[in-house]
């Protein structure tokens, strides 16, 4: 059972899904609207005022607004995203704004699950601007505070802490020129006898037991984070905003280790 929506809850939504920027054109809407059974009595009506008058008017005849959420859920078809990815992603989080305040959001792969209710659409703003403020207090990396942005707390801590573990491959990635990802690819990078990234200059035993040690802090993160919120549900593992702190603690910590190592050589091939 769907929440129920308002009158104003409808109106924005119909605003996300209508954006002048990011949102469907008026020939995509009017294929939408005409393929899920919805009346599109003015096509030449503002875009947004159009898909609004729709939807109210599906709703009273239904007696429910589970017909929206049945749009919404086609209109977020990941293999909408395949030939824009950037307005896919950015008319997914416009509307999940909206659906957060009802308890509900709509995951990357197009489908609906439960999340924390928000208080108000200033809650995102707060959360963002206050997580953002303790991570200064604690000197941050940039990598870190980069994933910690709106757009994904918008989607609650779980977000960004996903966001920051991965940006912990994509650094080393981006460092080596290496394919790869995971355990694979941090194994490669970091080895002691053939490294691409080194720590220190590895003649010693010390040396190399913290380069081995950098290696397994990083493979750390991966498997008990990055690789958990990618394949567990987000209600089954829920974050906090201190665990969040925490764990964006660890990967800032790492990327100032990173700071310091020296690329050995390039991956050529």
């Amino acid at each position: 059972m769907f929440p129920e929506l308002s009158q104003g809850d409808i109106l924005a939504i119909s605003k996300a899904l209508a954006d002048t920027e990011y949102g469907f054109t008026g020939s995509e809407l009017g294929v939408l609207l005409k393929q899920y059974g919805f009346s599109d009595e003015n096509p030449t009506m503002t875009k947004y005022k159009r898909l609004y008058n729709s939807f109210v008017k599906r709703c009273n005849s239904d007696e429910s607004c589970n017909s929206i959420y049945m749009f919404i859920q086609k209109c977020m078809d990941p293999a909408r995203g395949l030939m824009d990815e950037e307005k896919y992603a950015k008319r997914r989080m416009e509307t999940n704004k909206i659906l957060m305040l009802k308890g509900i959001e709509i995951d990357d792969g197009g489908n609906f699950r439960a999340v924390q209710k928000a208080r108000g659409v200033s809650e995102v703003t707060r959360r963002t601007r206050e997580l953002r403020q303790k991570l200064y207090g604690y000197g941050a990396h940039q990598y870190v505070l980069r994933c910690c942005k709106e757009e994904l707390l918008a989607e609650d801590y779980f977000h960004a802490v996903q966001e920051a573990a991965k940006s912990l491959c994509d650094r080393v990635r981006e460092m080596t020129e290496l394919p790869g990802d995971g355990n694979e690819l941090i194994q490669i990078a970091f080895s002691s006898k053939n490294p691409y990234i080194a720590l220190n200059s590895l003649r010693t035993s010390s040396e190399q037991n913290q380069q081995n040690g950098l290696k397994e802090m990083i493979l750390g993160i991966i498997h008990m984070v990055r690789n958990v919120t990618a394949h567990e549900l987000r209600i089954r593992w829920d974050i906090d905003e201190n665990a969040a702190v925490d764990v964006l603690q660890q990967v800032s910590f790492l990327h100032k280790y990173l700071d310091q190592c020296v690329i050995v050589r390039k991956y050529t091939e």
